[in-house]
């Protein structure tokens, strides 16, 4: 990974367990750093410059993070999990994640 990658995961990192006050938007879970994860709502391949703007990414513990991810990528369905439910808990959406994406590189 470039060392340009890496800045730009660490900021979005950190932009969005600074929003999240560390805490799981899901569940309500306060967590340590390293027990949180960052979940793209939308996959970073099917967004500009990688997805990796604030209006695309929600703070999930470890279990909300495993339904986040097997309701994207499997095709289970947890209530609560689509890509509309997190955008809902963040206040974006598809849209506002897609325009703030495509300004990353301006």
């Amino acid at each position: 990974m470039s060392t340009d990658k890496k800045i730009v995961r660490t900021r979005f990192r950190s932009a969005v367990f600074s929003r999240d006050n560390l805490t799981c938007r899901r569940c309500g879970k306060e967590c340590d750093i390293d027990e949180l994860n960052v979940h793209h709502i939308i996959d970073r391949n099917e967004m500009p410059n990688g997805g990796y703007a604030l209006e695309n990414g929600i703070s999930l513990c470890a279990e909300c993070h495993l339904k986040a991810e097997m309701t994207m990528n499997d095709g289970a369905h947890f209530n609560g999990y689509t890509p509309e439910d997190l955008y809902n808990l963040i206040g974006s959406s598809k849209e506002k994640a897609m325009e703030a994406s495509k300004k990353l590189r301006e």
